[in-house]
C-alpha cells in the first residue's frame, strides 16, 4: 500500500499523538511543536531527515554544501514560526565505505551555518549503517503570544510569499540534464543551483513579521507553495486564491524552463525547497507590513493571493478561471 507522508502524519496526529500533556503548548500540526511551563518564553522544536539518493545526490551535493543545507532545513522551520535558533541535535547512519574526508567537509558546512546563526550544537549520535542517513533536530525560543502558527488565517487575509519560487527546482533540474557537470552551463544558472544546493532560511525576516504584530499566519515553504499553503488554509479552515500573474520568480528562470523544456509553473507552485515564507496578513495592513519589513531589513515581500470562505487552494489565470491545487505539491511516499 502506497500510503503519502500526508496521510501518515494525519493517521500518527489522531492514533498516537499526545494533546493534552502539561506543558505542550502545539503538538503535530505545524512547522515546529511549541512547549513551554513559563508565560513569558516558550521552546519550538522540530527534526528533519536527509537520506542519500532520496533528498539529496552526493554526485551532485558537495559535501560542505550538504553539511550548511541540513542545518539549513531545520532553520527553515523556525523561521517559520517567526522563532529564534538556539540549538542543535545531530544524528548520522554513516556507511563504512564514506570517506573520512567527505564527512570533515560536512561537519565543516554544518559548523559554518551554526555559527552564521549563532547556535550551538549540543548532542547526537552516530551509528553504522548501509547508507547515509541525516537527522537534525533544531530548538528555538519564542514568547508563547508572538509564535505565528498555520491556524490564524481569516477571511479578507492576503496571502504573500518572501521572495523568487521556483528556483530551486528548477536548479535541480539543471543538476539532474547535466548529470550534475554544470561547466556547460550559463553562469546565470549558477543562481539557481545554488538556490537548490545551498538554500538561505529566511530567519530574519520571520522575526521581523513576528514583531510586525499584523500576521495572521505562516509557514515555510519546502514542498511548494500549492503544498504548504495547503497546510494553512486545512488549519485555518479557509480557502486561498493564488492568482497566477503575481508568483514572483527569477528572470532566468523563463531562459532555464524554455531550454530545458521544464513548465514554469510547476517550478513556481510544485518546486520544493525555495524556504521561502508563504504568510497571511491581516485585511487592512499590507501597506503597514510592506513598509516595516523594507525598513527592518530592506527585505521585499509579494502579495500573491487572498483569503476566502471556503476550503483548499485555487490558482487564477488572467482570464479570471479557477482551477484547485490543493496539496498539488511534493509529495513524499512510504
Amino acid at each position: 500500500m502506497i500510503l503519502s507522508e500526508r496521510n501518515l502524519i494525519e493517521h500518527i496526529r489522531k492514533n498516537v499523538a499526545a494533546s493534552s500533556v502539561n506543558g505542550l503548548i502545539k503538538g503535530i500540526g505545524d512547522d515546529c511543536s511549541v512547549f513551554g511551563k513559563s508565560t513569558t518564553d516558550a521552546w519550538l522544536v522540530s527534526t528533519d531527515m536527509l537520506v542519500d539518493g532520496i533528498h539529496f545526490n552526493r554526485k551532485w551535493h558537495p559535501p560542505r554544501l550538504l553539511g550548511r543545507k541540513s542545518i539549513a532545513v531545520n532553520l527553515s522551520d523556525i523561521a517559520a514560526m517567526g522563532g529564534i535558533p538556539r540549538f542543535f541535535l545531530l544524528s548520522i547512519s554513516l556507511p563504512p565505505w564514506l570517506s573520512s574526508e567527505w564527512l570533515f567537509q560536512w561537519l565543516d558546512g554544518v559548523s559554518a551555518m551554526l555559527s552564521e546563526y549563532d547556535c550551538v550544537l549540543i548532542g547526537g549520535d552516530t551509528v553504522t549503517g548501509s547508507e547515509l542517513n541525516i537527522s537534525v533536530t533544531v530548538l528555538g525560543e519564542q514568547h508563547p503570544a508572538g509564535i505565528l502558527y498555520r491556524t490564524g488565517a481569516r477571511e479578507g487575509d492576503i496571502v504573500y510569499v518572501s521572495g523568487p519560487l521556483g528556483s530551486s527546482a528548477a536548479g535541480l533540474e539543471i543538476l539532474k540534464k547535466t548529470d550534475g557537470d554544470t561547466s556547460s552551463s550559463k553562469n546565470l544558472w549558477e543562481i539557481l543551483i545554488n538556490a537548490h544546493l545551498d538554500p538561505v532560511p529566511q530567519v530574519r525576516l520571520g522575526q521581523v513579521l513576528c514583531a510586525s504584530g499584523c500576521i495572521s499566519a505562516m509557514q515555510d515553504i519546502s514542498d511548494g507553495l500549492a503544498t504548504d499553503l495547503s497546510h494553512i488554509c486545512k488549519e485555518s479552515g479557509v480557502r486561498a486564491v493564488i492568482y497566477e500573474q503575481r508568483l514572483p520568480s527569477l528572470p532566468v528562470l523563463d531562459e532555464v524552463c524554455e531550454t530545458l523544456q521544464l513548465r514554469k509553473l510547476d517550478c513556481l507552485l510544485r518546486g520544493g525547497e525555495d524556504y521561502q515564507l508563504v504568510f497571511c496578513v491581516r485585511r487592512g495592513s499590507e501597506k503597514d507590513v510592506e513598509e516595516y519589513v523594507k525598513k527592518s531589513g530592506d527585505f521585499v515581500v509579494h502579495p500573491v493571493g487572498t483569503i476566502e470562505k471556503g476550503q483548499g487552494v485555487f490558482l487564477e489565470d488572467g482570464k479570471g478561471d479557477r482551477r484547485e491545487i490543493t496539496f498539488q505539491g511534493y509529495e513524499h511516499l512510504v
